[in-house]
């Protein structure tokens, strides 16, 4: 049964999923939210369930396989829902949203919920680090031996569903990756798949992203080595 969940600025409109682990991906440096949220949706061929909406979305459809999909969407599948949106949620939405989030999450019984994000670094040096929003939640992630971040800040949907979900007493995860730039980047979502993999037990394949890692970063060579033997921009008249 389709259940709405409304606050002021948004509406969830999703199946009723009880006992679930919850993830959430979206935009972010490296795009390593929406990366790892594909993933997951293609190799556990998770179905779509339901939709976040709000008069302050974007206005965006996503293309896939021919068809338009909904921007911010909600799959389930193995135990797993995955809240996966495709754009940066706007600022004056966020709380709301999240709100709407976790009310479904406590009605729902979830099990926990384990969110992504990134930072940029001039130089990767660290492999993907962690916080959590409790001591249970952050005794798991040392039994699971996944390197905690002891100091920071927390910014957007992940900070704001970490403290949400303190509030319902549901435990609550953020893995964070290195990355270099903006730009897509599947070598640092690789990492973070190896860690969530060791933190709920599941064996999710991330070779495809290593191999994208290494054609874009082969293009990336080839493009400087261009660069460097004329780098002297053409003139067009």
């Amino acid at each position: 049964m389709i259940i709405e969940t409304k606050t002021d600025c948004c509406t969830l409109v999703s199946e009723n999923i009880e006992d679930a682990i919850i993830l959430e991906g979206s935009p972010g440096a490296g795009l390593i939210g929406n990366i790892v949220g594909w993933l997951l949706v293609d190799n556990l061929k998770m179905r779509e369930i339901g939709y976040v909406d709000s008069k302050y979305f974007p206005p965006l459809a996503v293309l896939y396989n021919g068809l338009t999909l909904h921007p911010f969407r909600i799959y389930e599948g193995e135990g797993l829902v995955l809240f996966l949106s495709d754009f940066i949620v706007p600022q004056n939405v966020v709380f709301d949203m999240t709100n709407a989030i976790v009310d479904w999450m406590d009605k729902n019984n979830s099990k926990e919920l384990i969110t992504f994000n990134s930072g940029i670094v001039r130089e990767k040096m660290n492999p993907p680090v962690a916080v959590a929003n409790s001591k249970e939640a952050l005794k798991k992630l040392k039994e699971k031996d996944i390197p905690i971040l002891p100091m920071g800040n927390l910014n957007g949907i992940s900070g704001t569903l970490l403290t949400r979900t303190a509030t319902k007493n549901i435990p609550g995860t953020c893995i964070l990756a290195e990355t270099l730039t903006q730009y897509p980047d599947p070598r640092a979502a690789a990492e973070v798949v190896q860690s969530l993999n060791k933190l709920i037990d599941i064996n999710l394949d991330y070779e495809p992203l290593l191999k994208e890692a290494e054609e874009i970063e082969a293009r990336l060579k080839k493009l400087a080595e261009e660069v460097k033997k004329d780098p002297q921009p053409p003139i067009y008249i």
